[in-house]
């Protein structure tokens, strides 16, 4: 079953639900129940002990129990049952205050479960959080309301990754308007809500309407955070996307190369200043992961594997691993490479080296056979013999952990810069429908 991985009971046990079919004629005219996801006419019903939801279909049922329902059905109960007794105005008062708190905590869960979601790409499973986080901020602050944007975008970017642009220009849309009516809406907001703009129109074909975009996006994260922040790094993603879609590979290069440089210095001070991570979510941090996979990637193909370029950005994604506390075994051969690269292109003791070469230390081996101190000395025999305490268990866990396991001066620079930006063209836009990154117009980058 496809939505097995994300079940809370094992697949042997019984799902904590029961799915019933039911007729909608059976209940009297008007009161009939309708989906939950849908509005449309409910044909099925969810029992669970704490309440009974209703969906227009099996698959929709599963998506939405999956995606949020499973996490907040026992306190959904509550919530959308009336009060025994009236009582007085100061007891009214005080429910509905409950209730606003209440339902406050839930728009955060239902927020981050479909952040959770969306990263992971299980975009059928985001929606259900999307919606409900829609339909609560709506109760709390009424159609409309700016509060409202952040669940319009994701329920926008859920839908683009179902490729259903439509509805993902409507909720555009709507968010749109709340911005509108509100022009005190943070550039944090604007930004999101060009970017999505972004994709919609990159994902139909419209390169150009979508650098526009993404342009605005860029500008307000920049406003908002800074231009070499982590927060204007999917914006010059994207951006770079849509160059490589157009052949401007030097663009797109370029682009790529600011996604780097504004994580490598997060990373560098993280490494040396543990408070600097601590605003930077899971979300973030898993689409930054992959961000850097594509940029590695890329340049891997366009610079080759040996290029200094493309060794940093191994060393870059290597130390977002440690940073995250996952993938150990993928971080240790990524900041293997880029030590080898480092040293083929710096030489053995150029400072960068040597702190590649440190890091690769730090890294617990798996075996013996795979010893981290072995392999740093066959790029810098220089520091090999060097004693260090054991990071096993304490890599990346918090900002802390990862400041502490793989400490760092707060003013390294970057090994080399890929590209300059360069200067945009005096004649139009090229326009293509797609990219072969094997044609001629690549040839001879790898020798920039």
């Amino acid at each position: 079953m496809a939505l097995q991985p994300f079940m809370d009971a094992p697949a042997d046990e019984a799902p904590p639900y029961k799915l019933v079919d039911i007729l909608p004629m059976a209940y009297p005219k008007g009161q009939a129940p309708v989906c939950e996801m849908t509005g449309l006419p409910a044909k099925i019903k969810c029992e669970t002990e704490h309440i009974t939801l209703f969906y227009n279909n099996r698959e929709t049922a599963e998506e939405s129990w999956h995606g949020i329902m499973g996490k907040i059905a026992p306190l959904l109960g509550p919530l959308r049952s009336p009060p025994n007794v009236i009582g007085s105005e100061e007891d009214r008062r005080k429910r509905e205050y409950t209730l606003d708190l209440s339902k406050k905590a839930l728009v955060d869960l239902c927020g981050q479960e479909a952040d959770k979601f969306l990263v992971a790409g299980r975009f059928e499973l985001a929606l259900p959080g999307a919606q409900q986080e829609m339909k609560f901020l709506t109760e709390l602050y009424g159609d409309g309301a700016v509060e409202l944007v952040a669940a319009y975008l994701r329920m926008a970017e859920a839908n683009v990754g179902l490729a259903r642009y439509q509805q993902a220009e409507q909720f555009l849309s709507m968010a749109n308007w709340s911005i509108l009516k509100n022009p005190d809406a943070s550039n944090a907001l604007r930004s999101k809500l060009h970017r999505n703009f972004g994709k919609v129109y990159a994902a139909r074909g419209k390169l150009d309407e979508a650098l526009d975009e993404l342009a605005k996006d860029i500008y307000c994260s920049s406003l908002a955070s800074g231009p070499e922040h982590v927060d204007a790094s999917p914006g010059y993603f994207h951006a770079a996307s849509v160059f490589y879609a157009q052949h401007r590979i030097e663009h797109a290069l370029a682009f790529y190369d600011k996604v780097v440089d504004a994580w490598y210095k997060f990373l560098v001070q993280c490494r040396s200043d543990p408070d600097v991570g601590r605003d930077v979510g899971e979300a973030a941090r898993r689409e930054a992961v992959d961000m850097l996979r594509r940029v590695l990637a890329t340049r891997a193909k366009l610079l080759g594997d040996a290029h200094v370029a493309t060794g940093e950005a191994k060393y870059a994604l290597g130390l977002l691993h440690l940073f995250n506390g996952t993938d150990l075994n993928e971080a240790r051969e990524l900041v293997k490479d880029a030590a080898q690269t480092y040293s083929k292109h710096l030489g053995p003791d150029h400072e960068k080296t040597k702190d590649v070469v440190d890091v690769l230390q730090r890294i617990p081996a798996e075996t013996p056979m795979e010893s981290a101190p072995d392999t740093a000395a066959a790029v810098a025999p220089s520091t090999a013999g060097h004693s260090l305490p054991s990071t096993a268990g304490n890599l990346g866990r918090t900002p802390d952990d990862f400041a502490s396991a793989f400490p760092f001066p707060a003013d390294m620079k970057r090994a080399a810069t890929q590209s300059p930006i360069p200067l945009p063209p005096t004649g139009g836009r090229q326009r293509s429908s797609g990219f072969d990154p094997m044609t001629p117009s690549s040839a001879g980058l790898a020798a920039s």
